[in-house]
């Protein structure tokens, strides 16, 4: 597989424009997607995929529930990522990160520790370095997801590879409602 797909790095995938993602993470949130992605069969078709697997991974993991934006405003968390690259404090993707630091933080991880590893594993990109390590730090360390229920516009079982399909393998692109690739 790895000939195949010679973006994959280990467990990290890349997707889009260097933004990359667990495959671990997507085969528990997105599996039909993954699988979607692994045959499709153009370039556009993979492209197609890969934007809507990035939606959902926003969707679910990116957004800070009411309170957690105190974390964003925290200069020991400001300070200790800015260190790390100056990059990852600037932009829409700096608050998600900081309420799973949090998050984490509260649950006993060793941020201070650990995130500077989770950075140095592999280079981030150049686009959303700071949703990068917010998904290595996802896959990290459980406890930064934000808790079930913390959104209740979603259902418990939106995106679950418990429940039916994201998309069906047998459906064309076209049919599916993927994002448009104009």
């Amino acid at each position: 597989m790895p000939s195949a797909f010679p973006s994959d790095r280990g467990d990290w995938v890349s997707l889009l424009a260097g933004v990359r993602i667990s495959r671990a993470w997507m085969v528990r949130h997105t599996p039909d997607l993954l699988a979607a992605w692994c045959d499709a069969a153009t370039a556009e078709g993979r492209r197609a995929i890969a934007t809507r697997i990035l939606q959902i991974a926003a969707d679910l993991e990116s957004e800070p529930r009411h309170g957690d934006d105190d974390a964003a405003t925290d200069p020991v968390w400001r300070q200790l990522v800015a260190r790390i690259d100056a990059r990852l404090v600037r932009g829409p993707d700096w608050l998600p990160l900081a309420a799973a630091l949090a998050r984490a933080a509260t649950a006993g991880y060793d941020v201070a520790e650990r995130l500077p590893a989770l950075a140095a594993a592999a280079p981030l990109p150049d686009r959303h370095p700071a949703r990068e390590l917010h998904w290595r730090l996802l896959d990290d360390c459980a406890a930064a997801l934000p808790a079930r229920g913390a959104t209740d516009h979603r259902s418990s079982t939106t995106h679950s590879p418990v429940g039916p399909p994201q998309m069906s393998r047998n459906t064309p692109a076209a049919n599916r409602g993927d994002a448009s690739l104009d």
